[in-house]
């Protein structure tokens, strides 16, 4: 496992942005926030893939799903009801 030591000077607002995230006390470390941004940025990174691929697929005439069955795989990935 990597570890860097090497410290780094963010632009001004890049700092506030960290400084009021840590003003939250959601984050023990700035290491933490930023682990957490990262995660968030690889999640929004992988869900803009999948759109993209879908509509790709589309535009290749493939059928596609109905609303009501993309509807029921949202709610099954994140355990929602499906009365919700």
């Amino acid at each position: 496992m990597y570890y860097s030591t090497m410290a780094y000077q963010f632009p001004p607002e890049v700092d506030d942005l960290i400084r009021k995230q840590m003003a939250t006390g959601l984050y023990a470390s700035e290491g933490q926030l930023l682990l957490d941004a990262l995660r968030a940025l690889e999640t929004e990174k992988e869900e803009w893939l999948a759109t993209k691929e879908g509509l790709d697929s589309l535009d290749q005439g493939e059928q596609g799903v109905s609303l009501q069955e993309a509807f029921d795989s949202v709610r099954a990935k994140h355990n929602i009801s499906p009365d919700a």
